[in-house]
């Protein structure tokens, strides 16, 4: 339980440096407004699709500070014998990641990195239901520190409409999962 408070302590922490530090630089500031579509994998046998929206405010000619909040599901398999019988179900876990990452932009590549703040939402039984109904699931803790590094290129479509293809890798430590995927990120210069 101490651990589960020193990460809520981190995260705030984080937040209130990272936006404080945005509002107090001048130069060259711009923000963007994003929604993402992402597809990631964090086994060998599921590909899933997920969302999410995202703002970034440059604080120089090279640096920005990137927040987000995606909404993304996770396949769960389990095996168990009840009455002498053995039975396979998988269940969806619904999460919302919310990173905060420092951005570097060039011309020739973005990378942002930094900690991402996971959170189960629910879940859903998608096995058969001829076999077996899942009445109770659940993650302990509800909640769990990761870890975010992107790689990506700006394409600019106009004066104020982005398009930004990028390489994603998020660890998520308490789970021990490792999401890998791609995002495709459209972005407004506000």
């Amino acid at each position: 339980m101490k651990n589960l408070k020193n990460q809520q302590f981190l995260i705030v922490g984080l937040f209130i440096v990272l936006f404080s530090s945005v509002n107090t630089l001048q130069a060259q500031n711009k923000t963007y407004l994003g929604i993402d579509f992402v597809n990631e994998v964090a086994d060998k046998d599921h590909l899933r699709p997920g969302v999410g929206l995202n703002i970034v405010r440059t604080v120089g000619k090279h640096s920005g500070i990137e927040a987000g909040v995606y909404y993304r599901t996770y396949i769960q398999s389990l095996s168990f014998s009840m009455a002498g019988h053995y039975y396979d179900v998988d269940i969806r876990e619904s999460h919302l990641s919310i990173p905060v990452l420092y951005k570097f932009s060039s011309r020739i590549v973005n990378v942002s990195a930094g900690p991402s703040f996971e959170v189960f939402l629910g879940w859903k039984d998608k096995s058969s239901p001829d076999e077996v109904e899942v009445d109770d699931y659940d993650i302990d803790p509800s909640y769990n520190l990761g870890a975010m590094v992107k790689m990506g290129k700006d394409i600019k479509l106009s004066e104020k409409l982005v398009f930004e293809p990028e390489l994603r890798f998020n660890p998520i430590f308490g789970l021990e999962r490792v999401y890998i995927g791609l995002g495709l990120k459209l972005k407004l210069d506000v």
